[in-house]
């Protein structure tokens, strides 16, 4: 169902060019509307206001307009007048055919008693009407109308209704009570078929409704003018959870890691005279994102940056966009992994060819090299010869028992 938005205020008022703040006058009759909103704020000096023929059910969002001198609600779903005691300037008003009940008619007319300005009024059509002392009553209580119904209203006719006003006041508690009598007979039977209800002019207005918009439809599609659905913006991440690498707008780009060794430094060579405001900007430390019109440029960076630290300026001159990003760690390469070290593993005990573990080595003698260097001929000789002569000299010459005992641990390099 269509609402009453200032771009609807707007479309009406082409005769002001568009303008509404000055605006006078204006036309939303036939619009399907449900509920009068937005003109005390759009339209604060209106003075002709036409809303009939719609479904509005109840008057609000009007008692700021202090200009408004004609106000239509004709053919709308209106029980009660109210929410216009604040428009001083209101002199003709128009309720014909809505469902102002006996039950609150007095309360209606009670509330037009702050309109000392009105001077003509329209109700008929509403069920209140068809109460007999329907147009006596309303003489008597609004001195100020003088005309009703679009029937000039005599002074004798004034004064006759204002001495049969206690007597009409009479009539009318007894008309309400037989009104509530009647509805709550009348309850929770059938309607009858094409009935003048609130909910018939609700289920036609909303088929109108349909019908139009599915009009307005055609004839956009068949000009060619259908508005086409928002474009989604590509997400950072593709389907496959890599950071995305794109530029759907085909600018100029370039990103440069080199000249400077603390900063990577991305240029994107948007359009000179674009407004800034229709660029978004993202720095993350391990890509950039621009967003131009919808169009996304995207870049991984070839180092991890601080995206805080980092510096967005565009050029006065060529609208030329320049990113300045610090290094985290400058002369690292995002990626750049250390030479792998040789893993260690534990020495394994041999095994034979028939699966058993072999022996271990039985440790072999020890070897004193106590005086070797007493040795008269070792200044004559080599020094690594006269080491080992010296050695093979004292196992030849030393006991047989104790280079065959098993149990002396081997000698300690390190002594």
């Amino acid at each position: 169902m269509p609402q009453l938005t200032e771009e609807l205020i707007r479309k009406r008022s082409e005769h002001n060019e568009g303008v509404i703040s000055d605006l006078e006058e204006i036309a939303l009759h036939q619009q399907e509307l449900e509920k009068i909103e937005n003109i005390e704020a759009c339209c604060r000096h209106i003075k002709i206001l036409l809303l009939q023929n719609n479904i509005i059910p109840k008057m609000e969002g009007l008692n700021k307009l202090k200009e408004l001198e004609y106000l239509n609600l004709a053919l709308n779903n209106i029980s009660k007048i109210e929410g216009i005691e604040g428009c001083e300037s209101l002199k003709k008003l128009d309720l014909t055919v809505n469902f102002i009940d006996i039950e609150d008619l007095e309360e209606s007319i009670y509330n037009l008693k702050a309109n000392v300005m009105l001077e003509d009024l329209y109700i008929t059509g509403n069920p209140c009407t068809d109460w007999p002392g329907f147009r006596p009553y309303v003489l008597a209580h609004l001195p100020q109308v003088k005309q009703l119904e679009g029937k000039i209203i005599l002074p004798a006719e004034r004064i006759k209704a204002r001495q049969q006003l206690p007597q009409l006041q009479e009539d009318l508690e007894r008309a309400i009570q037989a009104s509530i009598v009647k509805k709550a007979r009348e309850a929770g039977k059938p309607v009858s078929e094409g009935a003048y209800t609130k909910e018939s002019r609700n289920e036609m207005y909303l088929e109108m409704a349909e019908q139009k918009a599915e009009k307005e439809r055609n004839e956009r599609r068949r000009m060619g003018t259908e508005a086409k659905e928002p474009r989604k913006i590509p997400e950072v991440y593709n389907a496959r959870g890599e950071i995305r690498q794109c530029n759907e707008g085909k600018y100029d780009f370039d990103m440069d890691d080199t000249s400077d060794p603390l900063l990577v430094i991305f240029e994107l060579g948007v359009p000179k005279y674009l407004d800034t405001s229709a660029l978004d900007v993202d720095v993350n430390p391990l890509y950039v994102r621009c967003v131009v019109k919808e169009k996304v440029t995207q870049l991984k960076v070839p180092c991890e940056i601080a995206p805080d630290a980092s510096k967005v300026q565009r050029s006065r001159t060529t609208g030329r966009l320049r990113i300045e990003m610090p290094k985290v760690e400058p002369g690292r390469v995002r990626g750049q992994q250390k030479a792998p070290e040789p893993e260690l593993t534990p020495l394994q005990a041999e095994i034979d060819s028939k699966g058993t573990k072999a022996p271990a080595p039985k440790a072999k003698a020890a070897v004193s090299v106590k005086g070797i260097y007493q040795d008269p001929n070792r200044k004559a000789q080599p020094k690594e010869k006269a080491l080992l002569k010296e050695v093979r000299t004292i196992r030849t010459a030393g006991n047989a028992e104790d280079s065959d005992d098993d149990g002396i641990p081997p000698l300690d390099p390190r002594t």
